[in-house]
């Protein structure tokens, strides 16, 4: 019996029991479909991690403060003295502040507000408007009352998705207990999945801020010109890590302090999320190797009471003349087919899985062919590993004892 004929007669053999077989394949399907769907997901969040850094580059830095007393916020002095470094192309200073404004059913709903220079949302985090403008010097310069919207806002507050509807329209927003009206001049997209619910939309409505010109808000809440975060970019051809180690000791010096001030760069933050992507696929990866060793065993023992079935068809093919080589060739073929096979479909039904999940979040999944790789060489492996016992069981059979099997 050539090579041919034994792959043929291995799938009449598994398409004979067509229930058992499918159960036999269930562990390999959950095995290698949770691997595939975790790497595929996070090959696809590196992406959008690269994607969301690639407007505004690689050089871009946060500046963070852990204890927010009004003493050690950042100063527009401190600001004067990062910018002057010889490495920093630009920094600019945000405020912070908590409201509150009413919508369309009168219920008080709580947002944000960020003040920040024109500056900062064209060079250090680039918004992507959909609609209106955004900030300009001149609003800078005379404190205007203007304000960019989220989508999120728009929806859950207004309840407009024709944003341009909403452009020109002024709200009313309760600021340091008392009421400002903004006129809103933009609208920008945010991550928040286009089939989200009203009640998820409302729980994100915190996280992205209404822009106002920083001048304004310092009148609002009677800043001193500090500021609670900052943002800035970092030359072309320096060293991130040592330029943000420069400017976080700079700030403590400033301000006496050992460790009060945070600076990420993009690349930091782009490493940490890899790193903790990396963890959590290692983790997915070892709970799916728990499964696949359990299918593997599934598999074993499903050949065995195969070989036990077979015992007489064994004994009549031996009986006609076929050697402990081709019976041992025939089992491990058909385990090699059940394992295979699983790992193919297992491996589809991962990358459906994570297109589904990928698209709830906005990021797209990808198949890499390290992946298709993975699917086949390890289903491949549990094929010849836990397929050669019972194939070596099947050889081994003495041909007069296999005839007499009842």
């Amino acid at each position: 019996m050539d090579l041919k004929e034994s792959i043929m007669l291995g799938f009449k053999q598994l398409l004979g029991n067509k229930g058992r077989t499918f159960l036999t394949m269930l562990g390999m399907f959950i095995g290698v479909g949770s691997v595939i769907m975790i790497l595929s997901l996070g090959a696809g969040f590196k992406e959008y991690t690269k994607g969301f850094y690639s407007d505004i580059g690689l050089g871009a830095f946060q500046v963070s403060i852990k204890d927010t007393s009004s003493h050690l916020l950042i100063t527009q002095e401190d600001l004067d003295v990062i910018e002057s470094m010889p490495e920093i192309e630009a920094i600019k200073g945000t405020v912070w502040e908590e409201g509150s404004i009413y919508n369309r059913n009168r219920e008080i709903k709580k947002v944000s507000l960020m003040g920040a220079e024109p500056q900062y949302t064209t060079t250090m985090k680039k918004i992507d408007l959909i609609a209106g403008r955004l900030h300009t010097e001149k609003d800078e310069q005379i404190a205007a009352k203007v304000v960019i919207v989220s989508d999120v806002f728009a929806k859950v507050i207004l309840r407009q998705t024709n944003y341009r509807n909403i452009l020109g329209k002024s709200i009313e927003v309760i600021v340091d207990n008392q009421i400002e009206n903004f006129e809103i001049v933009g609208v920008y997209k945010s991550s928040a999945p286009s089939n989200a619910s009203q009640n998820h939309l409302e729980r994100m409505l915190t996280q992205y801020p209404l822009y106002v010109p920083k001048a304004t808000l310092d009148i609002i809440v009677q800043n001193e010109s500090k500021v609670f975060s900052a943002a800035g970019v970092i030359k072309e051809g320096y060293d991130q890590k040592e330029v943000t180690n420069q400017v976080r000791l700079l700030l403590n010096r400033r301000h006496a302090q050992k460790d009060n001030y945070t600076v990420s760069s993009a690349a930091d933050m782009i490493d940490m999320a890899n790193n903790m992507l990396n963890m959590i696929t290692l983790f997915i990866s070892a709970v799916a190797g728990i499964s696949l060793v359990v299918g593997g065993i599934g598999i074993m023992n499903i050949m065995l009471v195969t070989v036990t079935e077979r015992t007489r068809e064994i004994g009549v093919r031996k009986a006609l003349g076929a050697t402990n080589k081709v019976i041992l060739r025939q089992f491990i073929i058909e385990s090699l087919i059940l394992t295979v096979i699983a790992g193919v479909i297992g491996m589809l039904l991962g990358y459906i899985g994570s297109i589904v999940v990928g698209g709830m979040y906005n990021i797209q999944a990808k198949l890499t062919l390290g992946m298709i790789v993975f699917s086949v060489g390890t289903s491949t492996a549990i094929g010849l590993i836990f397929g050669v016992y019972p194939a070596y069981q099947a050889a081994r059979l003495d041909p007069v004892d296999s005839l007499r099997y009842e």
